[in-house]
């Protein structure tokens, strides 16, 4: 599959770049799974425009934000997908300039050196080409993944560290999850391909997640995507598990029970992952 399909329509070529997780480069600087909340009219109401300006080529655009105050949790997946009421609000993680192209997670967009912004001049916004830049109401699932796509081109580009790139993938295959579960949800929807699709997608952005995040702990220092190591490495072991990489996983949940510094609350989901570990095992036999 390829790593960023469908960002030809922006001008910017995948072949232009090295692979996602490149060594020869130097950086440049659960509880149970919840079916997702559907987009519905109501997602207006939980959404606004904010004013940014592009810290690569210095225009003022808006992007729609959540506002934190509405939401309300109600749940998450296991490997920690937050599921929020009326709302994924995963859609709106990425901050995307009109203008240029650079994109990235909101958190990350205006943490740029001048030498990434040197790079993402020469390889993003010289050969960006703008789409519409009418602000929609909501961002839609396709709009969504689009984003993220930029985003993890423009990351590659400027030389991100693996965790960087990894959690964009990661979030990119959390987005697939809530289009398919929104595509089960439209009792109108029969298209077989775009299902299949979807799918396909899902487990390829999990997986670069997976191989990213795993590299991220042999080169970088925690706090790894906002967690600290016992968190990152319950999340690892719940997506090992996902993807029947079960001794992998079961190593990981032992690190986590023999941890000192591990919260009770993430030892007792470690404990259950363990057990949903020896029953696959079994259930394999």
């Amino acid at each position: 599959m390829d790593l960023m399909s469908g960002l030809d329509k922006f001008g910017l070529n995948p072949e232009d770049i090295n692979d996602l997780y490149d060594d020869d480069k130097e950086a440049a600087t659960g509880d149970a799974p919840v079916a997702a909340a559907v987009q519905t009219e109501d997602e207006t109401d939980f959404v606004f425009a904010k004013s940014v300006t592009c810290p690569v080529c210095d225009e003022s655009f808006q992007t729609l934000t959540v506002r934190a105050s509405k939401v309300r949790l109600v749940g998450s997946d296991d490997d920690f997908r937050p599921v929020y009421k009326g709302i994924d609000t995963i859609k709106y993680g990425v901050t995307s300039c009109p203008h240029c192209g650079y994109s990235a997670m909101n958190g990350d967009f205006i943490h740029v050196s001048t030498t990434q912004i040197r790079l993402l001049k020469e390889q993003v916004a010289a050969k960006f080409k703008p789409g519409s830049k009418a602000l929609p109401l909501i961002y839609s699932y396709d709009e969504a993944i689009d984003r993220f796509k930029l985003a993890l081109f423009s990351a590659i580009v400027k030389r991100a560290p693996h965790s960087e790139k990894a959690y964009i993938c990661l979030k990119l295959s959390w987005l697939y999850r809530g289009l398919l579960e929104q595509l089960a949800a439209d009792s109108r929807s029969t298209d077989s391909k775009a299902l299949l699709s979807a799918q396909k997608a899902e487990k390829y952005y999990y997986e670069q997640a997976l191989d990213g995040m795993t590299r991220a702990v042999e080169t970088e220092h925690f706090p790894i995507c906002g967690m600290n190591q016992d968190t990152f490495e319950l999340l690892l072991a719940q997506m090992n598990y996902k993807l029947d990489h079960l001794d992998v996983a079961s190593k990981l949940v032992a690190r986590v029970l023999i941890s000192k510094s591990a919260s009770r609350h993430i030892k007792d989901k470690a404990f259950d992952l363990k057990n949903e570990i020896i029953k696959k095992i079994r259930d394999v036999k």
